[in-house]
């Protein structure tokens, strides 16, 4: 079905996304359907990243997330800004609900600050495309159930965005597996344009 859209089976080096934040005794592995992130305990986000492409690019990633959480549980795809900060789009679920999106800022990797997003409990199928865009003016975040018809979700200037206009200078993919006792998120597919 998403063939004519997927990209070669995804890996960390082709991905680029070598580079740890808030490790702790978490994993990455590349395998059979791409390049997964194994995130074993609850410690506020867990991811790995990369320094962003030149300006203008976009990143589109089709994401699975194995999950068994009672509580709230997000993988996502975001930026980092090398210090403490990120703002990601993170594919959620709370309580054992339906799937939905936030757009989330935080101070720090163990500090949430805020939603600049939260949609719908639309109950969201997996895998699910995600994507972040950067103009060189504006950032955004969108996303696709199909690979190629996205809605944007949001979008801000980077001048007032939560990084600021030299912040939004690492690409990230995060877990977050609070209260549950292991996530995993996989990229199936990663393109850059």
């Amino acid at each position: 079905m998403y063939g004519p859209v997927l990209s070669g089976r995804p890996t960390a080096a082709s991905t680029g996304l070598l580079n740890w934040l808030n490790q702790g005794s978490s994993t990455t592995a590349d395998n059979a359907v791409g390049f997964s992130l194994n995130v074993t305990t609850s410690n506020g986000l867990t991811g790995v990243f990369r320094s962003a492409p030149s300006t203008p690019y976009t990143i589109t990633a089709l994401i699975a997330a194995t999950r068994s959480s009672t509580s709230y549980n997000g993988v996502g795809i975001g930026w980092y800004d090398g210090t403490n900060k990120l703002h990601v789009l993170s594919y959620a679920t709370q309580n054992g609900g339906p799937p939905y999106f936030e757009v989330e800022k935080w101070n720090s990797p163990t500090s949430f600050s805020a939603n600049d997003l939260t949609s719908a409990n639309n109950g969201f199928s997996q895998p699910i495309w995600l994507r972040v865009a950067d103009d060189g003016t504006n950032v955004s975040f969108a996303f696709s159930q199909d690979g190629v018809n996205f809605l944007t979700l949001f979008s801000t200037a980077k001048s007032s965005g939560f990084l600021g206009t030299s912040g939004y200078n690492n690409v990230i993919f995060p877990a977050n597996p609070i209260a549950s006792s292991r996530t995993i998120g996989t990229i199936m597919s990663w393109a850059q344009n």
